[in-house]
């Protein structure tokens, strides 16, 4: 039985805030291998277990996760009730061998594979240079760049992890104006470029070079904050009721057909399980 093998340690560390504390437990942790979560989500055990076995046999695969789920909190904590649930981050490995060409793939099908397994000498390695960085979110985007730069991520088709949504989570700001005032992503430019230009620099790319990628990619990822920030605006000159009555539809259609589909069914037995415990 697991439960037979846990070895579960406490540390009550007040003064650090949640990225000190998880740095903190990374570099405490006395397994090979390590996968981090928020306290309120699940790990599924086998999932962990193939995830850190591929990781022994492919040495130039630097982190492994299977299927994630997000489920409403509310739902997932009563028996019997109907299950809201949506594909957290899909089903993408990023295998390609040039580090270029696996960095822009990852660019365009962004996922935080920090919640990956990881080897925990090169998780301590990829958190570092988040530290320096007082956004939130950007210190979040080094981690998950950084970890690709420096070698593959592999998708494996089992259930992983289910996250919860509630009100209560701490979500990212998403508009660019949010980011730039209240998550101090400007302060944090530098920071990006100049980590993930050390993870770039090799024999073929430069430090110029490395520099110059690191800044197209940070490009990449402003556009988008603005783009995101265009619709919101876009969307609040629509009346609400149109708006909120739409969304309602959409995300209902979308509810059913994924709780119909192969990636949800892994998860079936794991949601009922927590439903009866919690």
């Amino acid at each position: 039985k697991i439960s037979e093998q846990l070895n579960i340690k406490y540390f009550h560390k007040p003064g650090l805030n949640d990225r000190e504390a998880i740095f903190f437990l990374i570099k405490n942790c006395q397994t090979k291998y390590s996968a981090f979560i928020a306290d309120d989500d699940f790990f599924i055990p086998q999932g962990l277990y193939e995830c850190a076995s591929y990781l022994e046999k492919n040495k130039d695969c630097r982190v492994a996760y299977g299927k994630a789920i997000n489920v409403d909190h509310k739902s997932l904590n009563k028996v019997n009730n109907r299950i809201y649930a949506s594909n957290y981050w899909g089903k993408r490995s990023f295998l390609q061998n040039n580090k270029i060409d696996r960095l822009n793939d990852f660019s365009e099908n962004y996922i935080p594979n920090f919640f990956g397994m990881h080897r925990t000498n090169e998780f301590l390695q990829d958190y570092d240079g988040s530290q320096n960085s007082p956004s939130k979110s950007l210190g979040e985007l080094i981690i998950n760049y950084v970890t690709l730069a420096k070698g593959k991520a592999e998708f494996i088709p089992i259930a992983y992890l289910i996250r919860q949504s509630h009100p209560s989570r701490y979500l990212v700001p998403q508009g660019i104006e949010d980011r730039l005032i209240d998550d101090k992503l400007g302060e944090s430019i530098p920071v990006f470029i100049s980590t993930l230009s050390k993870a770039l620099i090799s024999e073929d790319i430069s430090i110029k070079e490395a520099e110059n990628i690191s800044k197209k990619y940070l490009k990449k990822i402003l556009n988008e904050l603005i783009k995101y920030s265009d619709d919101k605006y876009l969307f609040q000159k629509i009346n609400s009721f149109f708006q909120k009555a739409y969304k309602r539809i959409f995300n209902s259609i979308k509810d059913r057909l994924f709780r119909k589909s192969s990636y949800f069914s892994d998860f079936v037995y794991y949601i009922k399980l927590i439903s009866e415990i919690t």
